[in-house]
């Protein structure tokens, strides 16, 4: 494992053994480097190519590269304290590209293009990259250009981590492709520029998964969506917002185009200092929170008493039906009957193959195997009947019902409840709270 240098401004001999002798491109230090080796950018490294840019890291999954932004003018090697974020590796001219390829961390370097062209990332099938402290930058205003983490396959295998990485888009057009698994975390101010209409498309992968923990996205207002419509092509893909900020006036996803393309989740995800933001989108519905028509003594963050409400699509039927989050009570009982319960609120009481509820709990005594009891009807043929009013109270002018089962755990452990929702085009509120008796 080799230390190397890189700095545009070097005029020795470049081969990197020195600031003075450094390489003046990192493709060219890729190339005479191997898998493992450490790259050390100077803060002032400033590389611009008239023409595709495709640094060929050898990093590979068990021995990656490294490449780090430093002050040139701090120790040698360099220390914590020389660790900067201003190098940059560009790409001018029309259709010219940045292809970034082998399993590679990157720390404090910006990436960009200057015309209507994209940056690939990851581009290697099989391959992890991070990038901390990094910003990745599209400028012109074509609609071209992109972002893609992801070697375009129908079948990514590679992971592309942002940890306190901004994207700049240079028109509305511009958007990242999702492609591959992609963990985007702890970034303040994450979109620059021009704000793209559409920020996230997943666009050809199979079984793509994007996560995104602790990033603000609040630049995406009015007009914007942060997942849109996926390509026919992009199959059993998801989607996880946590602990992110977004806007107000922004629409978190569009509604997916078929039950095995996309599903999308959210949690404390929102636009304002709230705890407790719930958003669930699928094929057959979606869920969010609500904190107007609740029951009292129900659900709460311990100040704000809150539900779900659970809207369906025409897609939603008894067969198919939207399914909420599982809700998690621990149970002590063994080896006698109880009774799980949540409480709902709806238009009407609906029947039991419109709305109900699926518990799983531990009902084998040598074996974790989990056992499942619904108060649904039991077949396609079996005659519907109505759930059970409540006397519940909740806020609304709408009708109060439960739905309940009975069953005998074999052993303690986690209960979970699931609320499913058949009925097409229908709104309910539940009560994310179970009661056991």
């Amino acid at each position: 494992m080799t230390a190397r240098y890189v700095r545009s401004g070097a005029t020795g001999s470049a081969n990197g053994t020195s600031w003075a002798n450094a390489y003046t491109k990192l493709a060219t230090a890729f190339a005479a480097g191997a898998a493992g080796d450490t790259y050390y950018i100077s803060e002032d490294h400033a590389e611009s190519t008239a023409g595709t840019v495709a640094p060929d890291s050898k990093g590979t999954l068990s021995n990656p590269t490294i490449v780090l932004c430093v002050d040139h003018n701090g120790s040698v090697p360099p220390v914590a304290a020389d660790l900067r974020a201003t190098g940059q590796v560009s790409a001018t001219g029309v259709s010219n590209v940045i292809q970034l390829n082998g399993s590679t961390s990157y720390w404090g370097l910006i990436f960009g293009v200057d015309n209507d062209s994209s940056i690939s990332l990851s581009k290697n099938v099989t391959v992890h990259q991070k990038f901390t402290n990094c910003s990745i930058r599209l400028a012109g205003a074509g609609s071209n250009g992109g972002i893609s983490p992801g070697n375009g396959s129908s079948a990514p295998a590679s992971l592309v981590e942002f940890i306190n990485t901004t994207f700049s888009f240079g028109s509305v057009s511009h958007k990242i492709n999702v492609d591959c698994d992609i963990v985007w975390r702890d970034t303040p101010s994450a979109l620059l520029g021009t704000i793209p209409t559409v920020l996230f498309q997943f666009s050809t992968g199979v079984g793509s998964k994007l996560r995104c923990q602790g990033v603000d996205f609040s630049a995406a207002g009015s007009g914007k969506t942060l997942i849109g419509n996926t390509s026919a092509s992009a199959t059993a893909c998801t989607a996880e917002f946590i602990d992110c900020k977004i806007n107000a006036a922004a629409t978190l996803a569009a509604v997916p185009q078929s039950p095995g393309q996309l599903e999308i989740d959210a949690v404390r995800t929102g636009s304002s200092g709230l705890n407790y933001n719930q958003y669930r989108g699928r094929y057959a519905g979606s869920l969010i929170e609500e904190t107007t028509i609740v029951r009292t003594g129900g659900a709460s963050n311990g100040t704000t008493p809150m539900s779900w409400k659970i809207v369906t699509t025409a897609n939603a039927n008894w067969h198919f039906p939207f399914e909420a989050p599982p809700i998690a009570i621990w149970n002590d009982t063994t080896g006698s009957a109880v009774t799980a319960t949540v409480e709902c609120r709806a238009a009407a009481i609906p029947n039991d193959d419109e709305l109900w509820l699926d518990v799983e709990y531990l009902g084998d005594a040598s074996s974790p195997q989990g056992s499942f009891i619904s108060d649904t009807k039991a077949t396609p043929l079996t005659a519907t009947a109505a759930q059970t009013s409540s006397s519940e109270s909740w806020g609304g002018s709408t009708a109060s019902f439960k739905l309940d089962v009975t069953f005998t755990p074999q052993q303690k452990g986690w209960i979970l409840a699931r609320v499913k929702a058949g009925k097409a085009s229908s709104t309910f509120y539940v009560d994310p709270k179970v009661t056991m008796s």
